[in-house]
């Protein structure tokens, strides 16, 4: 979560920094970085969630939430597991879910296999409540969390299941944090160039100079445990963006201590890529 400082105090001390320099061919090119990373990272995010609403679209939804007789349930339930187990295996899903809305889970696949040991109450993931509020045939992207059933950080994706006018389910998978940082590796190589993901609440999910470790270890639950606070040039995500323009584009070159670093920044889908080259 980034904390945000009074406007007033907030304006004085922006305006007291120096500006960033003004864009050179060094920026261009870290700007041209930064768009390119976030090009990838906005396709993964698209194409899972096309999967995923496609998936939702399966008429046995309907039909379960229609059928009233325990053996018809029990029988389209099965039905359900293997479009999961259909969606896993196209498209290397750790972990998918139907929720219904009281909380409790239909069905459930990790990895290969289907869970029998079903959830009685999801209410307190961080994607169950938003995703509710989704309009039909779109979809909820959550921030990394730990999950409890992949043992690894992921991004969490959810959609309604509609049946009419209602939405009595959810339809949830997740994908693990690894596809992400592997996106953020090609063309970017040593600790002088490199790229960085950055996740809504500041958090560093992606570093091109070093694996960002994804899977649980220890019983760590916290994101401290895994993950850095972005920082660069001295500043955090929110100071870097307003030294660079603000919005959601900027590039400039800024000072860190005896050097200076062109970066650039691009947000999509919450997250922020940010690219940066080492002056010599």
């Amino acid at each position: 979560m980034r904390l945000a400082l009074a406007p007033a105090i907030a304006a004085t001390l922006l305006t007291s920094l120096p500006p960033a320099v003004a864009a050179s061919s060094g920026t261009d090119d870290v700007r041209a970085l930064a768009a390119r990373k976030a090009a990838v990272i906005a396709l993964m995010h698209e194409k899972a969630k096309r999967a995923l609403v496609t998936a939702a679209q399966d008429r046995v939804f309907g039909e379960y939430f229609g059928a009233d007789a325990p053996e018809e349930k029990a029988r389209l339930k099965a039905r359900i597991d293997q479009v999961a187990l259909g969606v896993q295996a196209r498209f290397q899903v750790a972990e998918m879910c139907l929720i219904g809305r009281r909380g409790s889970e239909i069905s459930r696949i990790v990895g290969r296999a289907v869970a029998d040991d079903l959830d009685p109450d999801e209410t307190g993931n961080p994607f169950f409540a938003p995703a509710f509020l989704q309009q039909p045939r779109t979809v909820y992207v959550a921030p990394p969390y730990l999950s409890d059933d992949a043992h690894a950080w992921v991004v969490g994706y959810a959609t309604p299941i509609a049946v009419g006018d209602a939405a009595p389910a959810i339809l949830h998978y997740e994908h693990r944090l690894d596809a992400y940082q592997a996106a953020l590796d090609d063309e970017v190589a040593g600790p002088d160039r490199f790229a960085l993901l950055v996740d809504p609440r500041g958090w560093v999910v992606g570093d091109s100079r070093r694996p960002v470790p994804a899977a649980e270890r220890d019983g760590a639950k916290a994101p401290d445990a895994y993950f850095a606070r972005f920082r660069l040039a001295g500043l955090d995500l929110a100071g870097l963006e307003a030294r660079l323009g603000g919005g959601e584009a900027g590039a400039g070159t800024l000072p860190d201590g005896d050097a200076a670093y062109d970066i650039a920044y691009r947000t999509v889908e919450g997250w922020t890529v940010v690219a940066a080259e080492r002056r010599r």
